[in-house]
C-alpha cells in the first residue's frame, strides 16, 4: 500500500500559486482587451445589411428552396396534414402532458396505498 505523503503549505507552494495567478490574471486582461479593439477594427461598412434585407432574405431563401423541389416533394409539403402518419402522431398526442400526469398520480397513489396496506398487515 502507498502511503500519502502530508501536504505542506511552504514558500515554494505559495510563490508557484502567486506565479500561476498572476498569469492566469494577465491573460484574461490581455485577452479582453484584444476582444475589444479587434472588434471594432474588423467591421466593414460595406457588409452593413438593413432591416428590409434582414427581414426579406429568409423568405426569399425558403421560396428558392422550394421553387426547386420536385413535384411529389411539393404536394406531399402542401398536404401533409392530411398524411395518415401525422394524423395519427397528432391524435396520439392530443392531452399530452395531461395524460401522463394523471398516470402518474394514479401510479403514485397505487404505490402509496400498497405501502400502506403492507404497513398495516407487517405491525
Amino acid at each position: 500500500m502507498v502511503k500519502k505523503k502530508e501536504f505542506h503549505f511552504t514558500f515554494g507552494v505559495f510563490l508557484r500559486l502567486l506565479i500561476f495567478s498572476l498569469i492566469i490574471y494577465f491573460s484574461i486582461n490581455y485577452f479582453i482587451s484584444q476582444k475589444n479593439s479587434s472588434f471594432s477594427s474588423t467591421i466593414d461598412s460595406t457588409l452593413a445589411i438593413d432591416e428590409e434585407t434582414k427581414n426579406n432574405f429568409l423568405p426569399q431563401f425558403l421560396q428558392n428552396i422550394y421553387s426547386k423541389l420536385p413535384e411529389n416533394s411539393r404536394y406531399q409539403i402542401e398536404h401533409i396534414k392530411e398524411n395518415q402518419t401525422i394524423i395519427s402522431i397528432q391524435n396520439q398526442l392530443n392531452g399530452f402532458p395531461g395524460k401522463q400526469i394523471k398516470e402518474l398520480q394514479k401510479l403514485i397513489v397505487k404505490n402509496v396505498s400498497d405501502n400502506i396496506i403492507k404497513n398495516i398487515d407487517e405491525n
